[in-house]
């Protein structure tokens, strides 16, 4: 499990007009809400959550979020939830994150690392990654940071399933056994293109059975 903490501010206006406003202050918008929780309308600096997040857990880092509600200070553990992107730009406009009970268990995609090279890569096959991530439900400290698989022994029309990952009683892994989370394909076969003079003579013998077939129906 990896913590960190993310100072954040209150927003004052809600809405669209209020998320336009703090993203002219060089901040994104975002929503904390929880179970037992009233949704909170924050702001937050993208530097300070990257940084935040730069742990082995990445988006799994837990937050303690903190944040000033009138004269009180506030703190919540939390799980960044989703980002919503720009679909020009790309970058960041807002942020969902969701409060959390350190007691009850939640559901979380923890991401696959691939290792090593795999032998069937070697011999000229393809490495496809069919789950790059793996659902677990597990209470928020017993979140893994990742699962690593070890794919140097991974021949050619091999794979590895769900059954090869660690289990453990601190979490529960939402994914039959028998399911592909990565394979080694076969090479693709590449089609060579006919030789300059194959083609040339494969163009004559077709204008001769058209003049063959001319002088027929004449």
């Amino acid at each position: 499990m990896a913590q960190n903490t993310l100072e954040v501010s209150v927003r004052k206006r809600p809405g669209k007009s209020g998320a336009k406003e703090v993203r002219r202050g060089g901040n994104i918008p975002a929503v904390l809400y929880g179970k037992g929780t009233e949704p909170t309308m924050l702001a937050v600096n993208p530097a300070a959550l990257k940084q935040a997040l730069s742990t082995e857990a990445g988006e799994n880092t837990l937050l303690e979020i903190t944040y000033k509600d009138d004269s009180s200070e506030v703190k919540k553990l939390s799980l960044l939830r989703e980002i919503q992107y720009d679909f020009l730009t790309s970058k960041p406009i807002h942020f969902d994150f969701q409060a959390l009970d350190i007691n009850k268990k939640i559901t979380v995609n923890v991401p696959v690392k691939i290792t090593g090279k795999a032998k069937g890569i070697k011999e000229g096959g393809i490495l496809e990654e069919i789950l790059r991530d793996i659902p677990v439900e597990c209470l928020p400290k017993d979140i893994p940071n990742s699962f690593e698989l070890d794919v140097t022994d991974l021949d050619i029309g091999h794979s590895i399933h769900v059954s090869a990952l660690r289990v453990s009683e601190d979490f529960h892994i939402l994914k039959d056994d028998d399911e592909t989370i990565v394979t080694i394909l076969a090479p693709k076969l590449e089609i060579e293109a006919p030789a300059a003079g194959a083609e040339g003579a494969a163009e004559k013998a077709a204008e001769g059975e058209e003049k063959a077939q001319g002088g027929e129906e004449k």
